[in-house]
């Protein structure tokens, strides 16, 4: 065989082998460059779930702390026993020299960190501090988001004055300040977290007889002619100017004969001043 055929081989062989071996290298390069790329990819990935966990633990923190903001110690201490039947305790600290006991009472730090703890154990949670505050009347919807405060405001003072018309049923009274005196009960007793006060001065000599959470009013008569029916429609006009939600509650004493009179005002209170009205049929006492 010609020698240099044979070497001619070889060397053509060896060339192969080479080229092989440079595409080998590239190939091992490449794999690599690839894999980092991947790599970076995957750590940029992992830091973006880190900081979108971060930025949505701060977020729900601070919605939380937003929320805790509006408590009052009062209202730590309901929310708790509600949900957990457990709250900080007071320390009890006795004065050696005049042995005296010094009753320490747990601190606002100390309500918010001991709720923290258990919304931490998910023993409690954020729709129970939420669904505690709206019922409670801590805040209104709007703090959610939840629609408008008129709105709501609108809605929770019919829910009152449904319940007068459906469930309020007054013995034999005296005399208005009776009629107040039973209604004060009625209410404290089917609404027992609102705050219910009577005889509110309005100006000067006026006196609202009842108001409700502050912003629900309602002005009691006892008519016992037709000019009076006509006094409190400038009542509740006048008052209608501070209490948009306000409700004339009218007790019918049948042997006065004023029931169409009174008929007749209740569709112009809530014509002319968008006045709602109860109406009680009822006897007087003695």
């Amino acid at each position: 065989m010609d020698f240099k055929k044979i070497l001619g081989k070889v060397v053509d062989k060896l060339e192969d082998g080479t080229e092989n071996l440079k595409e080998s290298i590239e190939e091992r390069k490449q794999r690599k460059r690839e894999e980092e790329i991947i790599r970076i990819g995957e750590e940029a990935l992992r830091r973006k779930r880190e900081n979108d966990e971060r930025e949505e633990l701060l977020k729900f923190k601070n919605k939380v702390n937003d929320l805790l903001d509006k408590f009052e110690i009062p209202d730590f201490d309901k929310f708790l026993m509600k949900y957990l039947n457990n709250k900080p305790e007071p320390e009890y600290e006795k004065d050696e020299d005049s042995g005296r006991t010094r009753i320490i009472r747990p601190s606002r730090r100390e309500y918010l960190d001991f709720i923290w703890e258990y919304l931490d154990d998910e023993e409690i949670n954020y729709n129970q501090l939420k669904d505690f505050a709206l019922k409670s009347k801590i805040v209104t919807p709007s703090f959610f988001g939840e629609g408008s405060d008129l709105e709501f405001e609108k809605t929770d003072f019919q829910i009152i004055v449904n319940s007068l018309k459906a469930d309020f049923e007054p013995e034999a009274i005296s005399d208005e300040e009776h009629l107040e005196s039973q209604m004060m009960i009625f209410l404290k007793a089917k609404f027992p977290d609102r705050k219910i006060r009577r005889q509110i001065t309005i100006q000067g000599n006026d006196r609202l007889d009842i108001l409700v959470d502050d912003k629900y009013a309602f002005e009691l008569k006892v008519p016992k002619a037709r000019s009076d029916l006509r006094n409190l429609g400038a009542q509740l006009a006048e008052y209608k100017e501070k209490y948009p939600n306000i409700c004339s509650v009218i007790y019918n004493i049948d042997e006065w004969n004023l029931s169409q009179d009174i008929i007749d005002y209740v569709d112009k209170y809530k014509r002319d001043y968008g006045v709602l009205t109860v109406v009680l049929d009822g006897r007087k006492r003695g």
